[in-house]
């Protein structure tokens, strides 16, 4: 089996971030396998109430005691949005964008963890403070 970087032109990464998360994958000894955006998970997405999947980024294993259910996020994304101080028009479609995003996550995350409780799995973030 070659390695992730043989084989870097196929693997699709959304962000730089999520690319050291792969290579962090690939280089660890210690995980025995890993996958790319393993599975779908379903959850009610807030905004239309409707059912959708949730694709999360890595399944990492060390030992059958040890798996672990990845987002690999920047860590503000991981965070409630902060109100601007200053009030324009695009700051606060922003902060409002901001929001609506940050809602639709927080519904995948919890999708993911009540996933991850009934099957002995811990779900974690990658975020630039654990890959720097």
């Amino acid at each position: 089996m070659g390695s992730f970087n043989e084989s870097l032109n196929s693997i699709m990464y959304k962000s730089s971030l999520e690319l050291k998360a792969f290579q962090f994958c690939d280089y660890n000894e210690k995980i025995k396998k890993f996958s790319i955006e393993p599975f779908a998970i379903q959850y009610v997405k807030p905004t239309d109430n409707k059912l959708h999947r949730y694709y999360p980024d890595l399944f990492i294993e060390f030992d059958e005691k040890n798996r672990f259910l990845v987002e690999v996020k920047s860590f503000s994304e991981t965070q409630l949005p902060i109100k601007p101080k200053k009030i324009t028009t695009k700051s606060t479609k922003n902060y409002k964008k901001a929001l609506v995003t940050y809602s639709i996550n927080q519904a995948k995350w919890s999708a993911a963890k009540d996933f991850c409780d009934k099957k002995g799995i811990r779900f974690i973030f990658l975020t630039e403070k654990e890959l720097h």
